[in-house]
């Protein structure tokens, strides 16, 4: 089944691949944060439609179990027609009854086998499907997660590194004019201890 979780996902490690690295890091990107978040909106519209999806697979189940006991029945209302039309005949009556029995045997053993195989393929079918949910909840988890501590992680050296240039901005200016910074610094001394 195609899944367009892992579509958007795939957009993202190719938009991520193609995104410049930060200057000096080799492990740290640049990229456009309303990107990032487009894709996270994506991938918030998508995940409930493809998880329906495979419930849907997963309610498919009863269907065909629904669908065998319907042919199991209906293969054994075929036989019961078959011994009536036997029974009605009187010189081969008794042969009638051990084929009538023989073929109600066998039609129960086909019904069951085909219940049992249907109960295997819906089981098949829960189990897959469940499992993919289980992969792609955990790769969506881990790709949030590494998507969330980069995102911090940017936004914590672009904070420290503006504080770092304002305060040698600070620096650089008070150096400019060093008399003036010393009669500022008494005045606002003197007005503190006012």
């Amino acid at each position: 089944m195609d899944s367009q979780i892992f579509q958007v996902i795939d957009e993202m490690e190719e938009y991520v691949s193609n995104c410049k690295g930060k200057f000096m890091s080799s492990t740290e990107i640049i990229c456009n944060r309303d990107q990032m978040e487009e894709f996270l909106r994506d991938l918030r519209r998508k995940a409930p439609a493809e998880i329906e999806k495979y419930r849907k697979v997963i309610a498919r189940q009863e269907e065909i179990l629904s669908e065998a006991k319907n042919k199991a029945q209906k293969l054994i209302d075929d036989t019961m027609a078959q011994t009536d039309e036997l029974l009605s005949q009187n010189e081969i009556m008794r042969r009638a009854y051990e084929q009538a029995d023989e073929i109600v045997r066998m039609a129960n053993e086909q019904a069951q086998v085909i219940v049992d195989n249907a109960t295997i393929e819906a089981n098949s079918l829960k189990s897959g499907a469940t499992q993919y949910m289980e992969e792609v909840m955990v790769y969506l988890e881990n790709i949030f997660t590494s998507s969330s501590n980069t995102l911090n992680d940017q936004y914590s050296n672009l904070i420290n590194t503006l504080n770092m240039y304002g305060d040698k901005v600070r620096d650089d200016h008070k150096q400019l004019y060093p008399k003036d910074n010393t009669a500022a610094a008494s005045s606002n001394g003197a007005e503190a201890e006012q």
